[in-house]
């Protein structure tokens, strides 16, 4: 067997194996649990509009009245370990417009404790949205009072002074499901 058939053989033989490889990989996220869990999260997920439920919505601003964030959830009552879904939108408080290219995050705590930080899903220090909208799901672990804060702290690619606005999500348990209310 010469040089290049030797080459052509070695060649061939690895991507075969990669390809064997990527199709195991496959078939692994097809019976994952994780891909039941993302299915589920799109399926009754209010904001890609394949979910008929209620959105509530509460709107609060920034202390120095600059930004207003209004924060759409849904649904109402959840089951244990099912995800509640989170739209907030960002809009100047004087004219209402969307703020474009907002740096932000949105964290998570209970009894002054972190428990999800948005930022941490992608990797990164900020969320940045183009549109002034930032989507998300979260899932309650368990029934209490939650703070949901949103800090931004850049608008146009530029930073600005922090500005933040806090929710209140209280969880409760009724009837083997969580009641979720959500106040400023």
């Amino acid at each position: 067997m010469g040089y290049s058939s030797q080459l052509s053989y070695l060649f061939y033989r690895r991507k075969f194996y990669y390809s064997v490889f990527l199709l195991l990989v496959a078939f692994l996220l097809l019976i994952s649990k994780q891909e039941y869990i993302l299915g589920v999260v799109v399926e009754n997920n209010p904001f890609y509009g394949m979910s008929n439920a209620k959105i509530n919505s509460i709107e609060s601003t920034t202390i120095d009245n600059f930004i207003r964030v209004k924060l759409e959830y849904s649904p109402n009552l959840v089951d244990p370990n099912s995800p509640e879904f989170f739209k907030f939108t960002l809009t100047y408080t004087d004219t209402s417009e969307i703020v474009k290219h907002a740096d932000s995050d949105i964290i998570v705590s209970k009894d002054g404790v972190e428990v999800y930080k948005a930022s941490d899903e992608f990797s990164t220090p900020i969320v940045h949205t183009p549109n002034g909208l930032v989507l998300m799901s979260y899932v309650f672990p368990d029934p209490g009072t939650y703070i949901i804060s949103v800090n931004i702290v850049g608008i146009y690619f530029n930073p600005i002074d922090p500005k933040q606005v806090n929710f209140t999500a209280n969880i409760g348990e009724s009837n083997n499901k969580y009641d979720i209310g959500i106040t400023t």
